[in-house]
């Protein structure tokens, strides 16, 4: 039996909303509940429609389910109102709030019914509560270019910008690194700004980068160990995690951001602005 999972992009701007009559534009940072989820029975043999009941598998930090109390192993029954039968039910249930919802969420927990309420955040608020005005952690990364260890909190008198990612699921990530190794280039010649150093990094050791071919793109990438990448990240594949640590070590802006994503270049704008603004600051 298939145990698919999926996590929760719990929002009003996904491609397409079940019951209107066009789809709404998909961005970057919908609402977001944060949960992982499973339909306990996976899909039946010869496709169709999956088989719940949806299980909660994990719930993600600072997300709206973990103030709601949200728990692994919780049935999803409803919510708000709308009854919830498997996990596409649930995305269908969410896809219709905004952010900032309150949502009553029914669920079964070790058979017995509990209601909790939940607001819905996005992916960008939970990361900018925890990380933006935080010093950056001392950090060994395994850089591929030139095999060296890269330590963030070093680079003090520089600013740099993370794009964290999923290097095996994220589609369309290459354009997106490529589009901020030019703006990156276009930095040198301006002004009273030093270039802005850009770098992705996506989770494994040196082990891995034996083991299986990396993505070429046009900064360089690095390797971090799990936790230290379950750090800077919300579990999503389909999105980089910009992080913008400026001259002091000090993070400054964060954007996840999606490749295929309507507001794709909005979103590119405001993290280079934030960039920008970032490598003018004095060292202090």
């Amino acid at each position: 039996m298939s145990r698919a999972m999926r996590w929760l992009a719990l929002g009003a701007s996904i491609v397409a909303v079940a019951g209107t009559a066009h789809a709404e534009a998909k961005r970057s940072n919908p609402a977001f509940l944060g949960i992982g989820m499973h339909d306990v029975q996976g899909q039946p043999p010869g496709g169709g429609g999956a088989v719940g009941p949806c299980m909660v598998d994990s719930v993600t930090r600072g997300s709206g389910a973990k103030a709601a109390g949200l728990a692994t192993e919780d049935v999803l029954r409803s919510i708000g109102g709308v009854a919830v039968p498997n996990c596409d039910a649930v995305l269908r249930a969410v896809q219709s709030r905004e952010p900032g919802d309150v949502v009553t969420v029914h669920v079964v927990r070790d058979g017995r019914p509990l209601q909790l309420t939940a607001q819905l955040v996005s992916r960008d608020e939970i990361l900018r509560r925890r990380l933006v005005g935080q010093p950056i952690v001392a950090t060994d990364l395994y850089g591929l270019e030139d095999k060296s260890s890269i330590d963030l909190s070093a680079l003090r008198g520089k600013t740099t910008i993370v794009g964290w990612f999923d290097a095996r699921r994220c589609t369309g990530c290459d354009a997106v690194f490529a589009k901020l190794a030019a703006w990156s280039r276009e930095q040198a010649d301006k002004p009273g700004i030093a270039r802005p150093m850009p770098l992705a990094v996506t989770a494994g050791d040196r082990e891995d980068a034996r083991a299986q071919r990396m993505p070429s793109l046009d900064v360089p990438l690095a390797l971090a160990e799990p936790s230290l990448y379950e750090e800077f990240t919300i579990p999503d594949g389909e999105r980089i995690h910009f992080t913008v640590v400026d001259c002091r070590g000090v993070i400054n802006y964060v954007a996840p951001v999606a490749p295929t994503a309507d507001d794709l270049e909005a979103v590119l704008d405001e993290l280079f602005a934030a960039a920008e603004q970032a490598a003018r600051r004095p060292l202090r």
